[in-house]
């Protein structure tokens, strides 16, 4: 008499009947095997397309003035925005795409508060404010302490336009006497200018300088 393993190893054993799958359960096995792979496929296509948009500028809008404004407490965006708006309606259309903008960047230093929040925050703004005084983005300083940022950086402009001696103070003027039209008040705030080296200069120069004129016309220093 056979064995029990011999009768089950010598068993008929028919084999498995392939399954046949339909269009709809075969897109579903696939996207339950790659869906991970197609998310990543398609964030990676989003932000290399992005890169490429920003590189060729479509969709920006780029500034026809730039103000920095360099102090220890920042502005309400209100301020910004009504800062904004008065320069912009002494400018002019400085690249040609049918409106006037001008772009404030603020770059605060609250490291005074002595908290590691607000030393973060004031190392950053100094990081991006190397970065647009490399680039020479900013013509117009709003600054709390004009003499401090002479010393720090020496990039101030003289009454003359142009930079100033190693050691000499920028021209400056408080800009509650100049506030234009609908501007906001700054109490303590002083507005100065960009001073340039002759092969590196803002864009729209000399149209920075007439704005300049026009804000600065009967300041005195």
């Amino acid at each position: 008499m056979a064995s029990e393993y011999l009768q089950w190893k010598y068993r008929d054993v028919k084999p498995e009947e392939k399954k046949t799958y339909t269009k709809q359960e075969k897109r579903k096995n696939w996207w339950h095997y790659h869906r991970w792979g197609v998310l990543a496929g398609v964030l990676l296509a989003i932000a290399l397309g992005d890169i490429l948009l920003k590189a060729l500028g479509v969709g920006i809008t780029e500034p026809d003035y730039q103000a920095a404004y360099i102090a220890s407490a920042p502005l309400e965006e209100e301020t910004v925005s009504r800062l904004e708006a008065a320069l912009a309606a002494l400018g002019e259309d400085c690249n040609g795409d049918g409106r006037v903008l001008v772009q404030v960047n603020s770059y605060v230093n609250m490291a005074i508060l002595g908290d590691s929040d607000s030393a973060n925050y004031a190392a950053a703004a100094q990081v991006r404010l190397m970065a647009d005084l490399e680039d020479c983005e900013s013509y117009f300083f709003l600054c709390e302490d004009p003499e401090k940022v002479q010393a720090d950086y020496q990039i101030l402009a003289g009454e003359d336009g142009e930079l100033t001696a190693e050691g000499g103070s920028p021209w400056t003027a408080a800009w509650e006497e100049l506030a234009p039209g609908e501007g906001p008040a700054l109490p303590g705030i002083f507005l100065a200018r960009r001073g340039f080296w002759e092969d590196r200069t803002c864009k729209y120069r000399e149209k920075c300088d007439a704005l300049w004129d026009k804000l600065t016309e009967e300041a005195e220093p």
